[in-house]
Order: structure tokens, then C-alpha cells, then sequence
């Protein structure tokens, strides 16, 4: 009976692999010739290059589209079977240790169908990561096969350059610029990928005219610096940003000055000794821990007074012309539906000890806290600031709710996230033509999770659990509950329905300020959330404390 089994093994096998050797091939031409990807169990296509590798004369400048008569496409059929290069940063696990490369502007693309009258929706993913870390095809934090399938939309990611490579500013830099200046670079080569996507995407099932931005944290920072930007214009019609940070106001000037550090531990003085440092270099130059610093550890708690951390995206007179607000009030933006998300608890998280340095907060483990121990932690840092405001902080968020970690992770989240995102939304309902929906993701995983290196150190409802949820991805964490499957349904129907009509699946869900949704296994709408917190935080100018990138 035993040799049945395994003869039966075997032939299942061998059945198995004969159907996939003989499915269609995926072959789909695009503006620099065919890509072959991979057909199960949808379409997929890993790794199309969108831009020339900024590498030497081109690093700190402006995306190369690949040309065929410039003769940087690929001859023949290009294979698209596995991933590109990370672009290259500090790994997320050790920041002792650099990953990835410099030559990493590629592309993905996750498709139910390639028949090019199909016209489905587009979304296109914008991964977060404080403009210094992950991809966009991490683990359990970008699309997949299973997702397109399910929701019967195209998905396409792409790589941006990082930290120092997508964002330094410097005057030598802007004096080589065609447009007289530096800084956002990375910007620029997620509108060239979104190029990319209305020159190509209906041959791979999509309709161009209907494209979704959406992205994460930093993704979501990307989505205002491109609802901003005049080289955005036709490139998406919706965008959906989750837990983005809205403080956007350092100046080409301002920046220039700033990174002076990073210049001087590079050693040079001119541009050709610049374009020549090797990559690594330029990583371990960069100002992580000089005030004011790029790590922006102190973000994860509450702030002291006059203390900022130095911006990695900026006004830099070309991508974004002004302030991203101004813009908008000038009638200037990107003027589409938008849905802008945050989450209950954004901090409640620690670092492992390699990354104390750059990312941990002053006191490590929340679990061991008492109530007195949140009392001391407000009181050391909104004691710096006039007016005693420690003492109506506490009586905002009192003892007994929960935990101390709780009610100061709360108190946290909501001065440097939550509050400003209202304030952004409001902005953006009053100025943009197009519906502004407003959220809050209030459910909380089934246990303490780990997310692209955070350890989350309690199961509230914690930053990217939106994204990941969306992406149908919390059975990578734990075996889901049936409430975390409603979840993942719940948010993929919501957003699905705004990526397809311009406004959510809940109709009691209503625009902003009207309504905030409060995202769980369904959508519950409210007339506001935290309303008297948020007042009390924003007319004592905390919104200069905001959550920057």
C-alpha cells in the first residue's frame, strides 16, 4: 500500500509539472521591447528596468527613461522571472550591515489578465520605509499573485532611491542642475515608473485613465509631495496615503545648509569627487545620528521643545514648487479623489539593540511600565515646553485605560500623526474639487507582531497593519483569526470599490469632515475622533512636531 502512495506521489508530481511546462508563456511587448514573466497563478513581472542605472555621472540626477534609439533597452525578449536590485540602504535587521545597489530602478508588475482591452483598475504601491529602507517587493509588504487574482486589479511597484542617494540636497549638486537645483530625486523616479504605467500598462490588462497611487508612512509622504507636483499631471487619478507625514516645509536653502555635514564627512569639495565616492561611503556619511539627524529617532516619542529633525524630502522649487499646503490652497495640486489613513497606534514598537543608536526610543520596553512611569515620561518632555501642559496632557489620556504604554503611545500617536493628518485633510477637503475620505485603522492584531524588522511589542492597532491587511498578508505573521480574514476582505472592498469609482465601498462613509471612518471588520463612520485631543494639540502649535521625512 505504501508503494502506491508514493507511485501516486510521484505521478501527481509529474502531472503538476507537465501543466505548468505547458502553460501559455507570458509575454507582453512594452515601449523598449518584450518581457517574458511568469503565468501562475496570475501574470507576474519581476524586475522590468523603468530607467538607465543612475550609476557615476548619474547618480544625483534626474531618471534616464530607457530609449531604444538612445540604445539603453534590452535586445530580444527581456526576462522578467525574478526581482531587481534593492536600491542600496542599511539593512532594516542590522544597520551595521548595507544592502542592495545603486543600479535598483525597476519595476513589478502582478496582473489577472493580459488581454489589453480588459481596462481594469490600476493601483500602483509606494513603499514606506522613512525614505531610507525596504522595496517594493518585500515580503508580505507589496503586492502578489493571489491579491490581483482576488480583487481583479493590476498592481504595479516600483524601486526609488533612498536616503542619500534619492534625496541630497547640496548647493554643488543645484549648481549643476538644468533646473538649478537638488534634492528629491527619488520623486522623480517614481513619476518616470508612473510614466512607465501609462505608456505600458494596457498591453498587461490595465486601463491607464484609471490609476491608483497608494503608499505607506514614507509611501504615503511620496503621494504629497506628488499631489504637489506639476510633473505629476495625468500620471494617476486616485491616491490613498496611510499614516503619511504631513510637515512639508524645508527649503532647497535650508537643506542645502543642513547636509553640509554629509558633505564634509565625504571628504570632497566638487562634483566629480562626489560622483566617485563609493556607494558605501555615501551611506556611512550620511548625518544619522549629528543633530539635526536623519535617523529622527526621537519621532517615536513625544517632543522636546524647539527640537527638529532635518527633512529628507524638501521644497526644492522643481518637483515641488512651494509647500505642499500652499499649492493646494493656490489651486495648484493634483486634484483627485483621496483617501488619507492613519492608525490608533503608530509607536509602540522598540529596536533591537544594533539600531539603539538610531532608532530607539530613550526608554525601551513598554511592557514593563506602570502608571507612574507614563506620568514621568510625559512630564520629561512636554515640561519643556510653557503653559503646563503635561498636567492637561495626563487629563486628556488619564490612568486606567488600558496601560500607561497605551495611553502614552495614544497621547504620542496623536501629536505626531493622527492630529497633523487631520489637519492635511482638511486642507485638502476645502481646496480639492475631488471627494477627501478620512480613516482611522482601529484593529488590533491577534498578537505582538513583527513588520519588515519592527517588533510591534503590543497587539494594538499598530502602523502598516492597514497595508498589510490590504495586501492579504497577516497570515505571513500568525495563523489569521476569522476576524483578522473579515479584516483583510473588509479593507481589500473599501479601497478596491475608491480605486474603481473615487469614493469608498461604505456608503454612511462619508467625505471629510463630515465623517472619519473608523476601520475594523467593517467600517464604522463618525463625526470626529479624538476631537478635543486634537484641539488641544494643535492650538498649542504641535503641529510643528509632526511626524517629517
Amino acid at each position: 500500500m505504501e508503494v502506491l502512495k508514493v507511485i501516486y506521489l510521484i505521478y501527481t508530481i509529474a502531472v503538476s509539472s507537465c501543466a505548468v511546462s505547458h502553460q501559455p508563456p507570458a509575454v507582453v511587448s512594452t515601449d523598449c521591447g518584450p518581457v517574458l514573466g511568469i503565468n501562475s497563478p496570475a501574470f507576474v513581472f519581476k524586475g522590468i528596468p523603468y530607467a538607465v542605472p543612475p550609476l557615476r555621472d548619474l547618480r544625483w540626477t534626474p531618471p534616464q527613461a530607457l530609449s531604444k534609439t538612445g540604445g539603453s533597452c534590452w535586445k530580444g525578449t527581456f526576462n522578467a522571472s525574478t526581482f531587481g536590485n534593492t536600491c542600496i540602504q542599511r539593512n532594516p535587521d542590522d544597520s551595521g550591515e548595507i544592502i542592495g545597489s545603486e543600479d535598483c530602478l525597476y519595476l513589478n508588475v502582478w496582473t489577472p489578465t493580459l488581454n489589453s482591452s480588459a481596462n481594469l483598475p490600476v493601483m500602483v504601491w509606494i513603499h514606506g520605509g522613512s525614505l531610507q529602507l525596504s522595496n517594493g517587493n518585500w515580503p508580505t509588504y507589496s503586492p502578489t499573485a493571489q491579491l490581483a487574482n482576488l480583487t481583479n486589479v493590476v498592481y504595479v511597484s516600483m524601486n526609488y532611491r533612498l536616503h542619500a542617494f534619492g534625496f541630497m540636497a547640496l548647493d554643488i549638486l543645484t549648481a549643476r542642475s538644468a533646473h538649478k537645483t537638488s534634492g528629491n530625486y527619488g520623486f522623480m523616479d517614481q513619476q518616470l515608473a508612473l510614466q512607465w504605467v501609462q505608456k505600458n500598462i494596457k498591453n498587461f490588462g490595465g486601463n491607464p485613465d484609471l490609476v491608483t497611487v497608494f503608499g505607506q508612512s514614507s509611501g504615503g509622504t511620496s503621494i504629497i509631495g506628488l499631489l504637489a507636483s506639476p510633473l505629476s499631471k495625468g500620471l494617476f487619478h486616485r491616491a490613498w496615503m496611510m499614516s503619511a507625514s504631513p510637515v512639508y516645509n524645508k527649503t532647497l536653502v535650508e537643506a542645502s545648509k543642513d547636509n553640509l555635514v554629509f558633505l564634509n564627512n565625504t571628504g570632497c569639495s566638487d562634483i566629480n569627487c562626489l560622483v566617485n565616492v563609493p556607494a558605501d561611503d555615501i551611506i556611512h556619511a550620511i548625518p544619522w545620528n549629528v543633530y539635526p539627524y536623519w535617523a529622527m529617532s526621537d519621532q517615536m516619542d513625544l517632543p522636546v521643545r524647539n527640537y527638529f529633525d532635518g527633512a529628507i524630502c524638501i521644497v526644492d522649487g522643481y518637483v515641488v514648487p512651494e509647500p505642499p499646503f500652499d499649492m493646494w490652497k493656490q489651486g495648484k495640486g493634483i486634484d483627485v479623489p483621496v483617501i488619507v489613513g492613519t492608525s490608533l497606534h503608530m509607536l509602540d514598537y522598540y529596536r533591537t539593540t544594533s539600531q539603539e543608536v538610531d532608532f530607539e526610543p530613550s526608554h525601551l520596553d513598554l511592557n514593563s511600565w506602570t502608571w507612574d512611569t507614563y506620568h514621568k515620561y510625559v512630564h520629561k518632555y512636554l515640561d519643556t515646553f510653557p503653559g503646563n501642559l503635561s498636567a492637561k496632557a495626563l487629563e486628556l489620556y488619564p490612568d486606567g485605560v488600558e496601560s500607561g504604554a497605551y495611553q502614552y503611545t495614544t497621547m504620542t500617536s496623536d501629536l505626531r500623526v493622527t492630529c497633523p493628518n487631520n489637519i492635511m485633510s482638511d486642507i485638502l477637503s476645502k481646496y480639492f474639487k475631488s471627494p477627501v475620505y478620512r480613516y482611522v485603522l482601529t484593529f488590533w492584531p491577534y498578537q505582538p507582531v513583527n513588520i519588515v524588522g519592527i517588533p510591534f511589542q503590543a497587539h494594538y492597532a499598530c502602523h502598516m497593519w492597514d497595508a498589510i491587511a490590504f495586501f492579504g498578508s497577516i497570515s505571513g505573521y500568525y495563523k489569521p483569526t476569522k476576524g483578522d480574514q473579515i479584516f483583510e476582505k473588509s479593507i481589500q472592498k473599501e479601497m478596491v470599490h475608491f480605486a474603481t469609482t473615487g469614493k469608498p465601498y461604505t456608503q454612511s462613509w462619508k467625505t471629510y469632515p463630515t465623517s472619519i471612518g473608523l476601520l475594523t471588520t467593517n467600517v464604522t463612520a463618525v463625526s470626529s475622533y479624538h476631537a478635543e485631543m486634537c484641539h488641544f494639540w494643535n492650538e498649542n502649535n504641535f503641529f510643528n512636531y509632526a511626524w517629517i521625512n
